[in-house]
């Protein structure tokens, strides 16, 4: 396990794989963004894609997928929350990566809560899919 004493080589470790993270995304999948904040997406069998989410976990809000059972072109492969710094209160980015499995379309939603029993929902999220 690697240890970091150093706060500034932590934070250089933290943006080199960041850099890194999103440089793969550039190759993965074609993306177009309307006006209305649905993202649509078209990737081939086996191609990723990473969405990124803004967030804030102090406030208790969280992002679910609240469809994956309905949803068959793609899997959630990995979740990350990334931070720029420690201070308690600070925003952070929940970057989701998805693989295409299976040819066809589907919308993958999102909902940014606070997950207990009548907790507050916030905004949603909606990515519509197209795997070739």
């Amino acid at each position: 396990m690697l240890f970091l004493k150093n706060n500034g080589m932590k934070k250089t470790l933290q943006v080199f794989l960041l850099i890194l993270l999103f440089a793969q995304l550039q190759t993965a999948c074609s993306k177009q963004t309307s006006g209305s904040g649905v993202d649509n997406y078209t990737l081939q069998i086996g191609q990723t894609v990473d969405i990124t989410l803004n967030a804030n976990p102090s406030t208790g809000y969280s992002w679910a997928w609240i469809n994956k059972a309905a949803v068959t072109t793609v899997d959630s492969v990995a979740a990350i929350s990334v931070t720029t710094n420690n201070v308690p209160g600070s925003p952070s980015q929940e970057i989701w990566r998805f693989k295409a499995i299976k040819a066809g379309s589907d919308s993958v939603k999102f909902r940014y809560a606070q997950p207990w029993v009548g907790g507050a929902v916030g905004e949603t999220r909606t990515l519509f899919i197209k795997v070739n």
